[in-house]
């Protein structure tokens, strides 16, 4: 099982900390109390500048609504207990991981502790951009892994009914 955290805009993975995705994702620095690793794509600029809502600029926005380079931000999560779930078979799980490390560019940090003091950032596959949104990666790193779910899902609302759906 796998979970899903939204905010107003944006959707993250929660992934499970096995031994494997321990492994698999060692170059985020894992410490050992935590339960999940938080999981999210966004544009470089609004992700690397923007800490809160009262943060973002003209030219964020404008780098996100037209085309920015991506990011994956990582962050390791302590007990906690998702509000969306999804199952998967273990063949799905590490499809999943295998689908996250390949859109992940670089083992380097290109930022830490920006949002939240543990967090990460790594150069990404794609370009981020209005048509191309972080919920849609959700979705498209989903069907990548071998599961079914919706073809656009632009906003979180998407999301939780594509989730809803399938």
């Amino acid at each position: 099982m796998i979970g899903l955290i939204q905010g107003a805009i944006h959707t993250d993975f929660l992934l499970p900390l096995t031994a494997q995705t321990r492994e698999d994702f060692e170059f985020v620095d894992i410490p050992q109390g935590a339960e999940w690793l938080s999981v999210g794509w966004g544009a470089r600029e609004f992700y690397t500048t923007v800490g809160t809502y009262a943060d973002l600029s003209a030219g964020a926005i404008w780098r996100a609504i037209s085309g920015d380079s991506g990011v994956m931000r990582f962050e390791p999560v302590g007990q906690f207990t998702p509000p969306m779930t999804i199952s998967l078979k273990a063949a799905e799980y590490d499809m999943l991981r295998a689908t996250i490390l390949a859109d992940t560019l670089s083992e380097q940090p290109i930022a830490r502790g920006l949002l939240a003091p543990s967090d990460s950032y790594f150069a990404a596959e794609g370009r981020f951009s209005i048509i191309n949104t972080c919920n849609q990666w959700i979705s498209r790193t989903l069907r990548r892994a071998g599961l079914p779910f919706g073809g656009w899902t632009p906003t979180t609302l998407a999301v939780r009914v594509s989730l809803a759906l399938h």
